[in-house]
């Protein structure tokens, strides 16, 4: 083979190497997001009330910043299971995202009241206080995400920031450290 040939299939193989890289992909996440919500809305007008399709189509609206499309599904998921925490504790972070903190907390306490260990449920409801300046209690709530999960860095991260504004330096670095620790840097 020509040496010239030889290269030609380098230069061939080189410009598909972006394929392989999912930094260098045609799609972008919004887009891929968009083809979900296509599909599983087709899916869903044949099984309108699958609680799995609704709840996939919220995470994805969710994901995409669509909150009041979320909240739709995320309601429907729960007027069929008002038992449904995750769905709770889902809707309000969209009202949280939507600047209605109150119902947020509604929401949440409810997703508490169903599961009194659900970490992710008292972490949310701490930075909705903490939109209300409420940072005792947000305090309270990230310590409580703390205790059921001594690893998530998340509520370390929201305490070490509820801390630092109420003047408890150094707390909140005490805080900062741990979450630097929990994620390597």
């Amino acid at each position: 083979m020509h040496e010239n040939s030889l290269g030609q299939i380098k230069d061939i193989l080189m410009s598909l190497n972006w394929k392989n890289d999912p930094d260098l992909s045609s799609k972008s996440d919004m887009d891929y997001l968009q083809d979900l919500i296509e599909s599983l809305t087709s899916l869903l007008h044949s099984t309108p009330e699958d609680k799995i399709l609704l709840f996939r189509r919220g995470n994805a609206y969710l994901d995409k910043g669509k909150y009041e499309e979320a909240i739709l599904d995320y309601s429907a998921i729960i007027g069929m299971d008002p038992s449904d925490s995750t769905s709770l504790n889902n809707r309000g972070i969209c009202l949280r995202s939507l600047g209605d903190p109150d119902n947020a907390i509604r929401d949440f306490n409810k997703a508490i009241e169903l599961n009194n260990e659900y970490r992710d449920a008292y972490n949310n409801r701490g930075m909705a206080l903490s939109d209300k300046e409420d940072y005792p209690n947000a305090i309270k709530d990230f310590t409580r995400a703390i205790e059921i999960d001594s690893e998530y860095w998340y509520a370390y991260n929201n305490r070490g920031m509820a801390l630092w504004v109420i003047g408890e330096k150094d707390s909140a670095v005490v805080d900062y450290n741990k979450v630097r620790l929990l994620i390597g840097s």
